[in-house]
């Protein structure tokens, strides 16, 4: 009796995260820029094809100029760009303490069961060493989060605060962009050749 329980349980919990897996991917994007970042797109729809997972959030890596407290309520984007930077993208005139942020990519994806996210882990940690499980409650969700990181104050009042070669920062974000796309690409192939805990 206790092992056809258990069967009936998890059939259950199999139909409720397909049953989830389904109502949200056809919900509308409301993320700030309203659409997925094409980059990402080939991953996306990798992850999505798997039995055991799914894709609820996520940013291919973006850099932007921005301006305020840096608290979310409290910070204006100036310029934001997920694809390679010309010089002129530095090129801006305000008042006050202007700011260059460079953030790598973001993907929360939702997993049928604990097994599927430590394999999950498992599997991705050499691309994206700082990813884990964020969330066990609810929905098991795990976040995959890349290391690229840039933060510099760069105009104050008008005036370039960045001593350097501006040919040199745009090179230096490209790259960071290109090793991101990258990445991505990595992650998508591993992806189609995927196969269920199950089947491991």
């Amino acid at each position: 009796m206790v092992g056809i329980f258990l069967k009936c349980c998890l059939k259950m919990l199999q139909m409720t995260f397909e049953n989830e897996k389904k109502t949200f991917l056809v919900k509308l994007d409301k993320s700030k820029k309203g659409s997925v970042d094409e980059k990402i797109i080939p991953l996306i729809q990798a992850i999505n094809a798997t039995s055991d997972y799914y894709t609820t959030s996520s940013c291919s890596g973006r850099v932007y100029l921005w301006s305020g407290s840096g608290k979310k309520n409290e910070t204006e984007w100036l310029k934001m760009s997920h694809a390679l930077i010309e010089p002129a993208f530095l090129e801006i005139v305000d008042e006050g303490l202007i700011w260059l942020r460079l953030e790598g990519m973001i993907m929360h994806i939702a997993c049928r069961d604990l097994a599927a996210a430590n394999l999950l882990l498992e599997k991705v940690r050499h691309l994206y060493k700082k990813s884990c499980i964020l969330s066990a409650s609810n929905k098991i969700i795990v976040e995959l989060r890349g290391s690229e990181f840039i933060e510099m104050p760069l105009y104050l009042d008008g005036k370039l605060s960045f001593s350097g070669e501006i040919e040199w920062l745009v090179r230096l974000i490209n790259e960071r962009m290109e090793k991101m796309w990258s990445g991505l690409h990595q992650l998508a192939t591993l992806f189609s050749e995927w196969k269920s805990p199950k089947e491991n």
